[in-house]
């Protein structure tokens, strides 16, 4: 049994050495090199082994370190980033401790507050600003950094745009208020139109005095209304909420064909009106939808010209709604302005201000109804008007 040289146990070497006087054979010489030569080629192979994985390791530490120089360079990088965004920020950026003493700020932030400004108490930061500008309106955001125990603070100066919604309000005041005053021209126009001509004929000399006196009561209900219209409007730039009283839509159709009446026979224009019973009644401004109803009459009558006729068919489509249809025999509207006709300022006549379908539709949505475009099987407009019935009625 031949064995390596280096494997034979101790007590094995021992004996050999007792028995050194014996000669060995040739055989067991040349096992002996045989073995020792392998162990050798192993010696030589681990060792080149082991320097193929230092090297190895060596490549990999140096892409390792080649790798966390970057990851470094770039982080660099990234932080001089940061602080150029930082100082080129419109708005400032404060970093406040747990003791509420500001840290570190951005230029920004320095020119919103002046200095001093690092190592000073933040409260009293704020109240020195409030104290020394008290003009300037300055919006503040912070949020809370759990794990360093700090503050981040935001800091925008809203003084600008603080005047610009000052600027923005009167403007849409003045519009509103312009907007009513449109409203209340075309509300009065026309009780205004029947009163020039109540006026008119009451100049007849061969009136009966009969005829003279109903012609001066109709004057007077005319008057009363516009008083009325007036008196509205007067409580919508005092600010006082819109009339919400129950009215009988019944009623409503008895003011609006006297409004229109006169300007009906001037025009030499018909109308004819669906009779409903008193069981019909919604929530809102009686004179207002009065006024709208007028108003889609004499729209009707400037664009059909004479012998115009209008129809107004009213009347329940459930327990919840009611509906009024105006439809006419004139023109119709164009296809291409239908999804216009409501816009304020928007007309096709040359004489027109555009305003008159705004303010009806404005009324209507006031009530808490709905106006659209119909299509008239007479070819003419048509225009729907649906209003929630009021609780308890209908």
């Amino acid at each position: 049994d031949h064995r390596d040289l280096h494997s034979f146990p101790t007590r094995r070497s021992s004996d050999l050495i007792m028995q050194q006087a014996v000669p060995l054979e040739k055989h067991d010489l040349e096992a002996a090199f045989r073995s020792l030569a392998e162990v050798s080629h192993q010696l030589d192979a681990s060792y080149r082994d082991l320097e193929s994985r230092v090297a190895r390791l060596n490549e990999e530490l140096a892409a390792s370190r080649s790798a966390r120089l970057d990851e470094l360079a770039e982080k660099e990088r990234l932080l001089e980033r940061l602080a150029s965004l930082m100082a080129m920020l419109p708005g400032g950026v404060l970093l406040v401790d747990e003791r509420q003493q500001v840290r570190d700020a951005n230029p920004e932030a320095v020119a919103l507050f002046g200095e001093p400004l690092l190592g000073e108490d933040w409260p009293a930061v704020q109240a020195r600003i409030r104290e020394r500008e008290p003009e300037r309106h300055l919006s503040l955001h912070s949020r809370r950094l759990a794990q360093q125990g700090e503050t981040l603070v935001l800091v925008t100066d809203t003084t600008e745009l603080h005047d610009l919604q000052a600027q923005v309000g009167r403007e849409q005041r003045l519009s509103a208020l312009g907007e009513m005053a449109a409203r209340l021209a075309h509300q009065i126009r026309t009780p205004l139109s029947s009163t020039t001509l109540y006026l008119a004929q009451l100049r007849r000399p061969d009136l009966a005095v009969a005829q003279r006196e109903r012609i001066c009561d109709r004057l007077a209900e005319r008057l009363v209304h516009m008083e009325g219209l007036i008196e509205s409007m007067l409580g919508f730039v005092r600010g006082a909420p819109p009339r919400t009283e129950l009215i009988c839509l019944q009623d409503v159709l008895g003011d609006f064909q006297a409004n229109v009446q006169a300007r009906l026979q001037a025009a030499g224009a018909t109308l004819s009106v669906t009779p409903v019973d008193r069981t019909l009644a919604l929530r809102g401004d009686r004179d207002a939808l009065a006024g709208a109803l007028a108003n889609l009459v004499v729209n009707a009558i400037e664009a059909g010209g004479a012998a115009v006729h209008v129809d107004v068919w009213a009347g329940a489509l459930n327990r919840e709604r009611m509906l009024l249809r105006v439809r006419d025999n004139g023109p119709g509207v164009a296809q291409e302005l239908r999804e216009r006709i409501f816009d304020p300022f928007f007309t096709t006549r040359s004489t027109g201000t555009g305003l008159g379908l705004a303010v009806v539709a404005r009324t209507v949505n006031e009530l808490g109804g709905e106006i659209r475009l119909g299509d008239s099987p007479q070819g003419g407009a048509e225009f729907i008007l649906e209003f929630p019935v009021a609780e308890g009625e209908g």
